[in-house]
């Protein structure tokens, strides 16, 4: 189900400031309990149910809870920073359609997954997450609301936006019910009510996925370039890394570009998995390393 929103304009004024190589991430605390965790030693309290911000330069960086023991992880130059997620708790990404008027609907398509939390089906457009490091890709965080109308100094033909919040799951839950108009529809199908899972961290894959040996003929400099990049601390390194990779994979395109055509649709899908993971990867904010 798709929420059907209304943009008011204003004009506005941007505002621009000094880019730092430091990242803002977002320590979220989904819990009912307070939960302590070490960055680098310095000692971070979340209250139940709340967040703090927490800034994070390029480079190797520890984090300890009692849940995860020692967490070594590097965040990455040119990342938009994003959510730390300490518990491993499910978070759902939801978007909503802003529009001037109704009839601008027609304009925006109606893309739809299906998601389940706790054994509840939701289909609708939305994607869950589980990560330590959830990469920022949200309009509103999980702490802001998601507006009934926003004000905005621009639109453009279609009339429209599409904005994204993050959730956590019971919040998702309560958003959902609202949404369809159906309070506590979730218990009905859950009496217990939400009952949060357990997951075990995982670090980044030190390999990237196989591929067929036609295209594994081309993919030995990106292989390389992924395998320096999980040891690279410092942003010059990431940087130069970040160029080479760009490189390598336009000429590792360019070298599969018709490859494709003779070879099974297993093959093919092995060789999109490959190119989507290691984009991903190396255009995360941080990750978790072995």
């Amino acid at each position: 189900m798709i929420k059907r929103l209304t943009v008011l304009l204003l004009a506005a004024v941007a505002v621009t400031g000094c880019s730092s190589p430091s990242q803002t991430f977002e320590i979220d605390n989904p819990g009912d309990t307070p939960l302590t965790l070490r960055i680098d030693g310095n000692e971070l309290p979340i209250a139940a149910h709340a967040s703090r911000p927490v800034k994070l330069k390029p480079g190797e960086h520890h984090l300890q809870t009692p849940a995860l023991g020692d967490v070594r992880f590097i965040v990455y130059a040119r990342g938009k920073g994003g959510l730390i997620n300490p518990t491993l708790g499910e978070y759902v990404i939801a978007s909503a359609i802003y529009v001037t008027d109704e009839d601008k609907l027609t304009h925006f398509g109606a893309p739809g997954n299906h998601i389940e939390l706790g054994g509840v089906g939701f289909d609708g457009p939305y994607s869950t997450t589980h990560a330590l490091f959830i990469d920022q890709a949200w309009t509103f965080g999980v702490r802001e609301p998601f507006p009934d109308e926003q004000t905005v100094a621009h639109v453009d033909e279609s009339g429209g936006r599409i904005s994204t919040k993050i959730f956590t799951a019971a919040d998702f839950i309560a958003y959902a019910e609202a949404n369809a108009g159906q309070p506590g529809a979730y218990r009905r199908q859950q009496p217990a009510g939400y009952q949060p899972p357990h997951y075990t961290l995982e670090a980044a894959p030190t390999t990237l996925p196989p591929l067929d040996p036609v295209f594994e003929a081309h993919a030995g400099p990106l292989r390389e370039l992924y395998a320096r990049y999980l040891t690279a601390t410092t942003a010059d390194a990431q940087l130069q890394l970040q160029q080479e990779a760009l490189q390598a994979q336009m000429a590792f395109t360019a070298a599969t570009a018709s490859l494709g055509s003779r070879l099974p649709v297993e093959a093919n899908t092995a060789y999109n998995t490959f190119v989507h993971t290691r984009g991903t990867l190396m255009g995360s904010a941080a990750l978790v390393v072995p």
